[in-house]
């Protein structure tokens, strides 16, 4: 009968050990799961602006995310306990309202913006604005000097040709152009007055109307920004209309006609049927832009394209507007400064007749000069100067010797009306690569496209992020893709992240903000020096040094960026729901669900909470499971080992040694642990063990009590260790495997067998540790907690290694924190190598 009793109770007990960790293999894999549609929402993200540009697989896109969002939110309350029921309703609110935004968007067709200012003309844009227009508002963005204006778009083009019926008669006229037959100036003259005699719809009169006032309602050019205008196959240069001194509504109206109307003239008809290209092609975006009361005006030419290699640059000016330079209908001055000295220039000074000035009421009309102005020059030395200094600083920034043209004002102030990269052969290819900065680095994967210069703030860990920033454009250099650096990217004009990828947070930010961001960029941090001025090309992923030359150019950012300012407002409505990350600070109080105002902000605070869930998963398995458990026999630090999988050599005993371990993180941990010279049985280096044991009698309040066993639960690639290491706990979890998105190490510290004050010093003492390796790290009292994301599996190695160091180095340690100085004097020892404590003396 006992035999009886005592064999139900054996299989009672082995029924609730196998639920138990059934169980925690069920909750382990949920954390698995969350992690993998972390890293799914995230990729949707990082594709939705382009889904929504193009408006193609736009909702396919956002069902999948508010689907994979809502596994996030369910993942989470089942690791927790059903512990964030308010997650649940914050997803809702935010998938109805992004499905209604959606209806709307949808209902509205078409994109509908008709014209957006040069400020917000990016090179995104370059296909609805044209690739004019997007290099001035780059220049603009840079500090360049650029008037200002706006660029109606080539929805604009299209709208008005659709409405009025013209598409239809125009593609009836060039049908016979088409087929090799027919007359090009005929047909432009039959497009030309057919667009004459129409009527711009209201909304474009409207739009132009408007932004002409918005700028002042000045004098203003209007000119072309086709979309394949300045196309490095096929250029158009001079093919289209430009109307100068444009002074009233009606003249605005009409010029905008003309420019349209210039689309279809003889020469682009002609040009386009040679190069094999669409005739009916109504893609036709036009800037408007403030006139400059010229005194002298020409084109610049960073190199020379008829001979590359003599080191000079090539400069034509003329009195007066710039129109006789460009057409070279009349003789202009050539300058060829120096590159590296602008004090050098060859001249040759023509006798000017006169030059182009404004009319009055519009226009333009011919100014005579007199005798002395006939020969002189049209440019003083400065002004030579400052127009090979901005020409060196326009090569930075777009990567490419420029063809640039320019006007000098009355009162001698510079400005630039366009500028495109020359196109090169032979020799001039060989020459521009020789004006191209220094690379610094060379590698990594584009998160956030564009170029950008600025001066290198380098940071090696997330304590600096609360140090100002240098004066002027900044490029931020990190280690790891820190999510608390998203604060700083309105002040940001570039971004270089050693560990990260395009999907992670920061990239996302990097997108949202319009900053160019290279990421996976190994050893950027050692490669590029602190302050230093760089060119970051995202595209090309590469980050070189400014040439010197061009340092003294370097102008002062000019504005905020105002990211996609092109969408529509429904489509920005739409965007704010789901991209922009507010919860940037994960040990704040506004960490929190009611801040989640975004899918973006609900993926990361899931991620943040999922982290911390398998903090004391193992505690009840470990008191329910006892025959389920192994214990490591050959490591200092003694815990016992639940295997969820793959963790251990199959067949092993209850007791194991380290060769029995499979799993990558356990295995680099205890490793770490094993390294001679670390003081696991010494003695405290300065306060008495009796102080500690008299401590540790009342030590209740530690976040691990004293009678709990050390455990680690583990598989292939995970380990989770929750350890009482003489009066402090410990806790160390990470991910360990191919995927660097999953990867992760976090590390959590607390308590101590002194007073306050000393616990609080080795936590600072450890937290200078973890900074130095990168991580991000929180302290608060004797609390460090600190995080290292989305890293190579081998770093994750190294990392975990160093772990098992500091686990053994720090015990005891806050008996050795005596005053101020001895948590700086600890962590060098341990950087150092000191793992003994050999050389330290902290009661000197």
């Amino acid at each position: 009968m006992i035999r009886w009793i005592r064999d139900i109770y054996a299989r009672r007990r082995l029924d609730r050990e196998q639920e138990a960790l059934r169980i925690l293999k069920a909750r382990y894999h949920t954390f698995r799961a969350v992690l993998h549609s972390n890293e799914r929402a995230l990729e949707l993200i990082s594709s939705f602006d382009e889904a929504l540009l193009k408006r193609s697989g736009l909702s396919t896109i956002l069902e999948e995310l508010l689907a994979v969002t809502f596994e996030l939110v369910d993942g989470l309350n089942r690791l927790s306990d059903n512990r964030y029921p308010a997650l649940y309703g914050a997803h809702d609110r935010l998938a109805r309202t992004t499905r209604q935004v959606t209806a709307r968007l949808d209902s509205e067709g078409d994109a509908e913006i008709l014209a957006i200012s040069l400020e917000d003309a990016a090179t995104e844009q370059a296909r609805s604005i044209g690739g004019k227009a997007a290099f001035l508002g780059e220049m603009i963005r840079s500090g360049m000097p650029v008037p200002p204006g706006f660029v109606m778009t080539s929805l604009a083009c299209r709208r008005f040709l659709e409405r009025s019926g013209l598409d239809e008669s125009i593609m009836r006229i060039l049908r016979p152009l088409d087929a090799g037959a027919g007359d090009p100036s005929a047909a432009a003259r039959e497009i030309r007055a057919l667009i004459n005699a129409a009527q711009v719809p209201d909304d474009i009169r409207s739009a132009l109307a408007d932004h002409w006032r918005a700028i002042g309602s000045p004098p203003v050019s209007v000119r072309s920004s086709a979309l394949v205008e300045d196309n490095p196959a096929h250029s158009f240069a001079g093919q289209f209309t430009s109307v100068l001194n444009v002074c009233s509504e009606d003249a605005l109206i009409q010029a905008y006609k003309d420019v349209v109307a210039s689309n279809f003239g003889a020469r682009p008809l002609t040009y386009r049927r040679q190069a094999g290209l669409p005739l009916d092609d109504f893609s036709m975006a036009a800037i408007v832009q403030t006139m400059v009361d010229a005194r002298a005006a020409g084109v610049l030419f960073t190199l020379n394209p008829s001979d590359p290699e003599n080191g000079r640059m090539l400069l034509s000016a003329v009195r007066g507007l710039g129109t006789q330079a460009v057409g070279g209908s009349s003789p202009a001055d050539v300058f060829q400064p120096l590159r590296d000295d602008p004090a050098d220039v060859l001249s040759i000074i023509a006798d000017k007749e006169g030059g182009e000035v404004p009319a009055e009421g519009g226009g333009l009309t011919m100014a005579t000069l007199s005798e002395q102005e006939r020969a002189e020059p049209a440019l003083i030395h400065n002004e030579i100067s400052a127009l090979l200094r901005w020409g060196l600083l326009a090569e930075v920034l777009f990567g490419a010797p420029q063809d640039m043209e320019w006007a000098v004002d009355q009162n001698g102030d510079l400005f630039f009306l366009q500028s495109r990269s020359i196109r090169l052969q032979g020799k001039a290819i060989r020459a521009a690569r020789r004006i191209t900065g220094e690379k610094l680095v060379a590698d990594g994967v584009c998160a956030a496209s564009g170029r950008a210069f600025g001066k290198a703030r380098v940071l090696r860990d997330a304590d600096n992020l609360t140090k100002p920033l240098p004066e002027g454009p900044v490029v931020l250099v990190l280690h790891q893709s820190l999510v608390d650096a998203a604060q700083l990217m309105p002040r940001l004009e570039g971004v270089v992240v050693e560990l990260g990828n395009p999907t992670d947070h920061l990239s996302c930010v990097a997108r949202e903000y319009g900053v160019p961001m290279i990421t996976g960029a190994p050893g950027a941090v050692d490669a590029i020096p602190e302050g230093e001025l760089v060119i970051v090309d995202a595209d090309d992923h590469v980050v070189t040094r400014v040439p010197p030359d061009v340092v003294a150019s370097m102008p002062q950012r000019k504005r905020e960026h105002a990211p996609h300012a092109s969408l529509s407002a429904r489509a920005r409505e739409l965007r704010d729901l789901i991209v922009p990350l507010n919860l940037t600070d994960a040990y704040g109080p506004t960490f929190s669900i009611s801040e989640c105002r975004s899918l973006h902000d609900i993926v990361r605070f899931c991620h943040e909470k999922t982290l911390l869930s398998l903090f004391h998963a193992g505690d009840e398995a470990v008191e329910e499971a006892d025959s389920l458990v192994h214990w490591l026999d050959d490591v200092p630090l003694q815990f016992l080992i639940i295997d969820l999988g793959g963790g251990l050599a199959p067949d092993v005993g209850r007791r194991i040694s380290v060769r029995d371990v499979l799993s990558a993180p356990l295995q680099a941990l205890c490793e770490g642990m094993n390294t001679p010279g670390l003081r696991w049985r010494a003695a405290p280096p300065v306060l008495s063990v009796s102080e500690l044991m008299s401590r540790s009698m009342i030590d209740g309040g530690g976040e691990r009590p004293l009678g709990n066993q050390n455990y680690a639960l583990i598989t292939r690639d995970y380990l989770n260790l929750n350890a009482r290491v003489d009066f402090h706990f410990a806790m160390v979890d990470s991910v360990c495997g191919p995927n660097q998105q999953e990867n992760f190490v976090r590390f959590r510290f607390k308590g101590g067998g002194t007073a306050a004050v000393q616990r609080e010093r080795r936590a600072e003492f450890i937290g200078r540790i973890l900074r130095a390796n990168g991580y991000a790290t929180d302290t608060q009292g004797d609390l460090v907690t600190a995080s290292l994301t989305e890293v190579p599996g081998d770093d994750v190695r190294e990392q975990l290694h160093m772990l098992g160091r500091l686990l053994g180095f720090s015990r005891l340690m806050d008996g050795a924190m005596v005053d101020d100085d001895a948590p700086r004097k600890a962590a060098e020892a341990f950087l150092e190598g000191d793992l003994a404590l050999e050389h330290v003396d902290f009661q000197a």
